[in-house]
């Protein structure tokens, strides 16, 4: 509460303005989907808070296109304005709700697709245990793959479930993920399963017509978030990692007639070990131009490109405009940036 009072004071006060300008520093911005949501779990922002935050950010900031944050980031031009919006996943929302306003506004986007959900229509490892676990009426889950048994009981508990299954499909090969949610689905009957996916369907991808949809009538980015929302951790294999890094890249190319030239880890937080040496190497080696974390650093003239930085957009305005003006890294001790 105390947070959340300071933050609309700093905003209701004009403090964020002189943040702003003492805090320049390019930011490209990441959501996942916009939607109508309920849970404040969801990963869908409210279409109209969306809106809003659009507006405020061409107001105060300058919305360039991914090419063009590529180009300045190549030739140090760039001024601490700007700004570069970006979606992960590729959700259905992202053309028929967050498509229409970004037009409106011609605002350039970008969105990083996982090629096998987009080919599949096969919900992402995440949703589908948070689906299951949180909202199924099961009352017993079993994984026999990972030799884990639970009797569900209350939302606190089934919480507690579902955070501990997250992690897990955070950290194991993509095999294992795959058997996970094979084993998660059984769980319940085809009929609950499609009942659930239907009051869910915020958490449905693009098909191909869409991505194209997007990509033509909406001068849309289409980049890479891999083949099946993989992490490129240890526990995978390098095999595995190349096939997802370049047989994405190959299979967006191949459906839209255009180069793919940029990449999103999926998790993406490299500190914490999403991201191996072996996957920033075959990132540059197959031909991406930047490669996108989910680590709100500082951009610098010397940062790898294979190691962006992007801020997690926030779901309230007063909360999106002070993050958006306190990160990267506005309190620590930093080097001198010619981007300040």
């Amino acid at each position: 509460m105390r947070k959340s009072r300071l933050k609309h004071n700093l905003v209701k006060f004009g403090l964020t303005g002189l943040l702003r300008f003492l805090n320049k520093n390019p930011r490209v911005i990441f959501y996942h989907g916009v939607d109508f949501a309920e849970s404040i779990n969801s990963l869908h922002i409210n279409p109209d808070i969306f809106e809003q935050q659009m507006i405020f950010l061409l107001k105060h900031y300058e919305i360039i296109s991914i090419h063009e944050y590529e180009n300045r980031f190549r030739t140090n031009r760039f001024t601490g304005r700007e700004i570069v919006v970006t979606f992960d996943d590729g959700y259905k929302n992202n053309l028929t709700l967050a498509a229409p306003i970004l037009k409106s506004l011609n605002i350039p986007f970008t969105v990083f697709v996982s090629t096998n959900h987009i080919g599949s229509g096969d919900y992402f490892p995440t949703a589908i245990a948070r689906i299951i676990i949180r909202y199924s009426n099961l009352s017993f889950l079993k994984i026999d793959c990972l030799k884990y048994s639970v009797t569900l009981k209350d939302s606190k508990q089934r919480e507690k479930v579902c955070e501990a299954i997250l992690r897990v499909l955070k950290c194991c090969n993509i095999q294992l993920v795959n058997e996970i949610c094979n084993q998660l689905i059984a769980n319940v009957s085809p009929d609950e399963y499609e009942e659930l996916c239907h009051i869910h369907k915020m958490e449905t991808p693009m098909n191909w017509t869409d991505v194209i949809k997007l990509h033509t009538e909406y001068d849309c980015t289409i980049g890479s978030h891999c083949k099946d929302h993989f992490i490129c951790n240890i526990y995978q294999t390098e095999e595995d990692i190349r096939e997802q890094l370049q047989g994405s890249k190959q299979i967006i190319e191949e459906k839209l007639h255009t180069s793919c030239d940029f990449l999103a880890y999926p998790n993406g937080i490299y500190r914490k070990g999403d991201i191996t040496n072996y996957a920033l190497t075959t990132a540059a080696e197959v031909g991406y131009k930047l490669a996108f974390t989910t680590v709100q650093d500082r951009l610098k003239s010397n940062t790898n490109a294979m190691l962006m930085p992007r801020c997690a957009a926030r779901f309230e305005m007063d909360d999106f405009i002070t993050k958006l003006v306190l990160k990267p890294n506005f309190f620590k001790k930093k080097k001198a940036s010619k981007y300040l």
